[in-house]
């Protein structure tokens, strides 16, 4: 199955890029307590920690690589579709409006109401805000450490 040429969604919120805003800087009593509970809670916190690393001043932000730019409008695409097909299965069966998700597109590190979230936490829904989260770098952990490779697995991740 190959994507392209779907519409693609208005509902992405795509934080790629930004680097250093998403996380901020950590005093050093802040950063004693995430190492703290990391180790107590049994949680990795190095993504994050590597996070507080990429991009300098908060508000700085760098340009997309071409690949982030097509797996940006390949997310949204995917989620066009769902949103498609959710809002005609709605409309028939239920005699009710879909209302459509946000996903947040971020790279490496972001903030949810949620809490932080890290490549390695994978993608989640969080009912503070009622968003998606996605690292896109989570297709290729996909390939290479699940045996998911390919469009089909990824956009099953996002309909999902």
């Amino acid at each position: 199955m190959r994507f392209g040429g779907q519409r693609r969604s208005r509902n992405v919120e795509d934080r790629r890029g930004r680097g250093g805003a998403a996380v901020g800087r950590l005093s050093g009593v802040a950063l004693l307590a995430v190492l703290a509970i990391g180790y107590f809670v049994g949680i990795d916190v190095t993504p994050l920690l590597q996070g507080l690393d990429q991009g300098g001043a908060p508000g700085e932000s760098r340009a997309l690589t071409p690949e982030e730019e097509k797996a940006g409008v390949w997310v949204g695409q995917v989620l066009g579709t769902t949103e498609d097909v959710w809002a005609e299965r709605f409309r028939t069966e239920l005699n009710a409006r879909y209302t459509p998700p946000v996903l947040v597109l971020y790279a490496d590190v972001t903030q949810s109401p949620c809490g932080g979230a890290s490549g390695a936490t994978g993608p989640f829904y969080c009912p503070g805000d009622r968003k998606i989260y996605l690292d896109t770098a989570f297709f290729a952990t996909m390939a290479r450490e699940l045996g998911a490779p390919g469009e089909l697995a990824a956009a099953y991740v996002i309909a999902s």
